[in-house]
């Protein structure tokens, strides 16, 4: 069955994500014709499942999917020069109007993997929001996506490597992501320390991939991380370390 074909249903869906009306959407794709045997339906309905929009608590760190209340963040970081410069300088501008950047926010909130190819959290510390994890560019024939995570504030370093290992486990256990590659700037060695203590591997600079503002042009070291195998040692022993069994999703 191709769950496209069926009239109106992605439209159906995404209007119940809107409204934040989880149980009605699987409701919703469970009385369609021929679910028990769909496995595009069963799918579908495990992309509206409760956890996609829950926080995933850790001891120090929790991850919610960014949305509008975040506005005042995003704000601040995409005005943060050095942030976005460390972050994503390919970033598109915000509106300025808030109606329009909550707007984008309520739906990139109610949006699931296989449509957006993307999914977005907002790290929370002790003292609020530090920054994002964003998985992008999301191939679902090859079980893979682009890993990002920027700071604005830079807690003890504890923070960000516990914050990725809840997010990498989410994508694994419940994204089924086999593969992450992240890209880092050379201006931003923090970033890739993190992602280094965590388990990924360089795989190598993409010599001036990126043409700046200014006219210049920027290396990016690629990073990527297998997660169907066991992974080294120290990464498991961090891992260890900074998460404990009553770790929440």
């Amino acid at each position: 069955m191709n769950v496209a074909a069926t009239p109106g249903l992605a439209e159906q869906l995404r209007g119940l994500r809107l409204q934040g009306a989880f149980a009605d959407a699987r409701a919703l794709i469970r009385s369609q014709p021929g679910f028990a045997k769909s496995a595009p339906l069963q799918r579908l309905l495990h992309e509206h499942e409760d956890f996609w929009w829950a926080p995933i608590v850790g001891k120090r760190a929790t991850l919610r999917r960014r949305s509008a209340a975040d506005l005042d963040f995003v704000r601040a970081c995409w005005n943060d020069a050095d942030f976005m410069r460390k972050f994503n300088r390919l970033a598109r501008p915000l509106p300025a109007d808030d109606n329009a950047l909550r707007a984008i926010l309520v739906r990139e909130h109610a949006g699931i993997l296989s449509e957006a190819k993307a999914l977005h959290w907002t790290v929370h510390g002790a003292k609020g929001p530090i920054g994002f994890i964003s998985a992008t560019d999301y191939i679902a024939g090859h079980r893979r996506c682009e890993f990002l995570i920027g700071l604005l504030r830079q807690p003890a370093s504890p923070v960000p490597v516990e914050a990725t290992h809840l997010a990498v486990g989410f994508l694994r256990d419940k994204a089924g992501i086999e593969r992450l590659t992240a890209y880092f700037y050379a201006e931003n060695p923090y970033a890739s320390k993190v992602a280094a203590k965590f388990g990924f591997k360089p795989e190598g600079v993409l010599k001036g991939y990126i043409r700046d503002p200014d006219g210049g042009r920027s290396d990016l070291m690629v990073s990527g991380l297998l997660l169907t195998g066991e992974g080294d040692s120290s990464a498991k022993k961090i891992k260890n370390r900074l998460l404990s069994p009553n770790v929440r999703t």
